[in-house]
C-alpha cells in the first residue's frame, strides 16, 4: 500500500510539471549510493531550437538529501557550454538548512527535496544546444546524503 501511494504522488506530481507550459526543462539524475564524489558531473542537455526574445528564464537546482548529509550547505560548480563553444563557470551555493539547523524543504520518507533559484532573468541568445554541468564542490571529496542533483528551467512567472 505505500509503495502505492509514493507512486500515486510521483505520478501526479509530473502531471502537474508536464502540465506547466512555463517549464522548458526539468531533470533530476540519481547519485550512485547517495555518496557524490567531487570528480562526478552531473550533464544536463537543452535543445534551444527557436529563441523567444521576449521572454526571460529562471533557473533552479534541484536537491534531494538525507539526513546522512552532514553540512548546512553545499557548493556547486556550474559550468555551462553555449551552442557556439563558449563555456562559463559559476559557483553556486544553496543553504540546505534554516539557521537553527532544521532542514529546509519538503521531507517524505526520510528524503529532504529542495528547488534553489539561482539565476533570474536569463535571456536564451543563441539557438542551438546548451549543456549545463553541475559538480560538487565542497572540501570533501566524497558527500554522503545526496541522493539526487537536477536542474530546472522555465520562463519567468507572469510571462505567456
Amino acid at each position: 500500500m505505500n509503495k502505492l501511494v509514493i507512486y500515486i504522488i510521483i505520478m501526479v506530481s509530473a502531471l502537474f510539471v508536464a502540465c506547466d507550459s512555463n517549464v522548458i526543462f526539468d531533470d533530476n539524475q540519481k547519485v550512485d549510493n547517495g555518496i557524490w564524489n567531487m570528480q562526478q558531473k552531473k550533464t544536463f542537455t537543452v535543445n534551444i531550437k527557436t529563441i523567444d526574445r521576449t521572454s526571460l528564464y529562471r533557473f533552479a537546482i534541484n536537491i534531494s538529501n538525507t539526513k546522512d548529509y552532514k553540512y548546512n550547505n553545499i557548493y556547486f560548480f556550474l559550468t555551462t557550454i553555449y551552442p557556439d563553444a563558449s563555456i562559463s563557470v559559476d559557483t553556486i551555493e544553496c543553504e540546505l538548512t534554516h539557521p537553527d539547523g532544521t532542514w529546509k524543504g519538503k521531507e517524505f520518507g526520510g528524503v529532504i527535496d529542495n528547488r534553489f533559484w539561482f539565476a533570474h532573468n536569463v535571456e536564451f541568445k543563441q539557438n542551438g544546444t546548451y549543456t549545463f554541468r553541475l559538480q560538487q564542490a565542497t572540501t570533501d571529496t566524497n558527500l554522503v546524503g545526496v541522493k539526487n542533483i537536477g536542474l530546472h528551467i522555465e520562463k519567468m512567472p507572469n510571462q505567456k
